[in-house]
């Protein structure tokens, strides 16, 4: 910060300053008052530097200041994430340690169930074991007949179906026939359509050839008969 002296007028500074006694070399006025100019102006140019040599000191003690200050306040956020990545260790710590014994607990209780589930899986397996070897006489009685049955309805059924096979061919190739009778018929017309159509076309390209020719015949006549009936020069 400037101070307040700082601030008053060079000529009432300078008259806080020991004059300096003038050269005895000077003689007149005019010598005298150049040489009170010049010692003002230095004493001006002095002053001027003083004023800068104090806002330079100012400047260089408040760029200190605010880097000291920015290295506390950096010093500062260092240590308050140093304690957050602490803190966040002994959280992640304690968590971790719930959590192993949470999973412990829970492998003990898992375990548990799982020996219970066995006893009575084995229990339910053994009775099922039982009741499958009794359904398994009863069923291969059932499939004995079924077989047997099965056996009949198989001959039978190769039977039907042979006798549809041979029904089925007839029918096929009665059909065959029928469509080949169609088939031959429909090229028949198609030939006689397509002879008709080369007929007609013949037909009508003589007729547009005449008329060609007899409108070019007319316009021949009558550009001759225009000519001989112009004056002759």
């Amino acid at each position: 910060m400037v101070r307040a002296e700082d601030d008053e007028p060079s000529v009432t500074r300078a008259m806080t300053v020991p004059a300096a006694l003038p050269p005895p070399e000077l003689h007149s006025s005019q010598d005298m008052l150049a040489w009170k100019r010049e010692y003002n102006i230095r004493l001006r140019e002095a002053e001027w530097k003083r004023r800068q040599e104090e806002l330079l000191t100012q400047k260089q003690v408040a760029w200190q200041i605010e880097r000291c200050e920015r290295e506390n306040r950096l010093q500062a956020a260092r240590e308050t994430r140093r304690r957050e990545m602490l803190e966040k260790r002994v959280h992640s710590r304690h968590m971790e340690v719930d959590r192993k014994y949470k999973e412990r607990c829970r492998n003990v209780e898992i375990e548990r169930k799982h020996s219970a589930w066995e006893e009575k899986e084995n229990a339910r397996l053994m009775e099922m074991h039982s009741a499958a070897k009794e359904a398994q006489k009863v069923r291969e009685e059932v499939l004995a007949a079924d077989k047997a049955r099965l056996c009949e309805e198989q001959r039978a059924a190769a039977h039907d179906r042979a006798e549809a096979k041979r029904h089925q061919q007839a029918l096929d190739a009665k059909r065959e026939e029928n469509i080949r009778k169609r088939e031959a018929e429909r090229q028949r017309k198609a030939a006689e359509e397509a002879q008709k159509l080369k007929k007609d076309h013949i037909a009508h390209s003589s007729k547009i050839v005449s008329e060609f020719t007899e409108r070019r015949s007319s316009h021949l006549l009558g550009a001759r008969h225009t000519t001989a009936e112009l004056p002759v020069s």
